[in-house]
């Protein structure tokens, strides 16, 4: 099924908050957001409709895969899926080992699809560019299952918007860099070794790869 017909609800109320917009004065514009941010929204709001038909895996993966970005699931984790038409039908039953945001168009509010993801692994944000500052506290849903977690090149996010790292206790390697507005890296990796002790910590300003498990 096309990804055109899965979202028109979410797009349609979009536009017509755009319209209304259209007739305020210009100063009433909520963030100057265009209609680009009105898309973005509405591809990062969680459909309750379609999270109880498909289930939170499922509609994970759908998340992912139309902002950009792609997953790879447990019984398969050599395939990275990022074509929303190849993802296996919705009678297939699947769990998500690894999510790779690069280059996605995720936000705060999209997160909240790692709700009921119990078997995300490892989680790649490089290059969101509209992830907030505070957009990491969403992987606080999987911080049962985190092992591995990369940040880089997501220039809204600040020294503050990495402490809530501190909270995911099971984190076995942690990848920093290229973070533009991390006035003090150094500070920040000290800081976050201090609440995980056990997890291999690499924050710089160079590029680094995560690990082969």
């Amino acid at each position: 099924m096309s990804i055109l017909n899965q979202f028109p609800k979410a797009l349609t109320k979009g536009l017509q908050r755009l319209r209304i917009s259209q007739c305020l004065p210009q100063a009433s514009y909520p963030n100057g957001r265009n209609i680009w941010g009105y898309v973005a929204v509405a591809f990062n709001q969680v459909d309750a409709e379609r999270l109880a038909k498909v289930g939170p895996n499922r509609l994970c993966a759908e998340w992912i895969v139309k902002n950009g970005g792609g997953v790879r699931f447990v019984d398969n984790p050599s395939r990275l899926w990022k074509d929303y038409n190849s993802l296996p039908a919705e009678t297939s039953k699947f769990s998500i080992k690894v999510v790779d945001a690069t280059n996605a168009s995720i936000m705060k509010i999209g997160l909240a699809h790692f709700k009921g993801c119990n078997s995300i692994d490892t989680v790649i944000f490089h290059n969101c560019k509209h992830l907030e500052d505070d957009g990491l506290e969403g992987l606080t849903h999987i911080k049962n299952s985190l092992e591995r977690l990369q940040v880089s090149g997501c220039y809204n996010i600040s020294d503050s918007g990495l402490g809530v790292i501190a909270e995911l206790k099971n984190l076995k390697q942690l990848l920093i860099f290229d973070m533009l507005f991390v006035k003090n890296m150094e500070q920040v990796a000290l800081e976050l070794k201090k609440q995980l002790p056990e997890c291999d910590i690499k924050a710089t300003k160079m590029g680094v790869q995560l690990k082969e498990e």
